[in-house]
């Protein structure tokens, strides 16, 4: 968790830059949103679910582990979201290259930041609902309208507390959104792979130093985002087929998978860019 929450502190150090008028750029500015969201997840880890699993139970009173599991929530939608929002830029300056300046500029980049972080937002106000206040030490009872998640000892997995509306919102709520906006997101980088696949095959002779700069910007942008998608769709793939009921499994399932994909979403960009391989090298 360490090792990826210094390798997307890394990205916010260098990217952060973009965020000036005068050396703006949106790919950055998203890319620096997504670090920022995978640090804070990581940071859940560290700070909860790594101390509940070391000390053997939950510290603190149960609606610490709530508020925690309430922000991981938070945080992960929104690495979900601004996955699509990289996406259409990139679709923008691939497909519209000369009114990309107009359309991802400073206030339309910062639009689309902020419609993401809502939509995390309204994703999380289900676990805000919470009628009873009547816990145990790692379960919630009587909560029959209450939703909630939180990491369990037991299972060494974050989970959904055992209501009928956690099975909602951990059920149809969560999944429909979530498979919605990555298929979005194929889809987009489908188009996205044929049209500089045929440019580079058809037209890569044929284009001007500028085009031809313009266009390995492109395919570099294209092939960092893709390679950093990649790991959210098998994450989402293997917890479609794996099924675990032993203890080991679960941790590893619904836990340790979610911390290494968090880690490489970082540490892809920072093997990816030459700016930020310099910078370790340096360090």
């Amino acid at each position: 968790g360490l090792i990826g929450f210094s390798a997307n502190a890394l990205i916010f150090s260098v990217l952060h830059k973009s965020f000036r008028a005068s050396s703006f750029s949106g790919f950055s500015v998203l890319c620096c949103s997504r670090a920022i969201s995978n640090c804070c997840m990581l940071l859940c880890y560290m700070i909860y679910s790594g101390p509940v699993a070391l000390l053997g139970g939950a510290y603190g009173p149960p609606i610490v582990g709530l508020k925690f599991g309430h922000l991981t929530t938070f945080f992960y939608k929104s690495i979900v979201y601004v996955q699509l929002a990289i996406a259409f830029n990139r679709f923008i300056a691939t497909f519209f290259t000369f009114k990309y300046q107009s359309i991802c500029n400073r206030r339309g980049t910062f639009i689309l930041l902020a419609v993401v972080w809502c939509l995390a937002g309204i994703h999380c106000i289900p676990e805000f609902l919470r009628k009873s206040k009547t816990f145990t030490r790692t379960r919630i009872l009587q909560c029959s309208a209450g939703c909630g998640y939180t990491f369990f000892y037991e299972s060494l997995s974050w989970n959904f507390i055992d209501t009928p509306c956690s099975a909602l919102i951990g059920g149809p709520l969560l999944h429909y959104p979530s498979y919605s906006v990555f298929l979005g997101s194929i889809l987009l980088n489908a188009v996205l792979f044929v049209k500089l696949s045929y440019h580079t095959l058809i037209h890569s002779k044929e284009m001007g130093g500028q085009s031809r700069e313009r266009h390995k910007k492109n395919v570099r942008c294209f092939i960092q985002s893709f390679l950093q998608e990649l790991m959210y769709i098998f994450e989402l793939i293997f917890l479609q087929l794996m099924k675990p009921k032993e203890r080991f499994i679960e941790f590893i399932c619904y836990s340790l998978l979610w911390e290494c994909t968090h880690v490489w979403d970082g540490m892809i960009v920072v093997l990816y860019r030459p700016d930020m391989r310099s910078r370790v090298r340096a360090a």
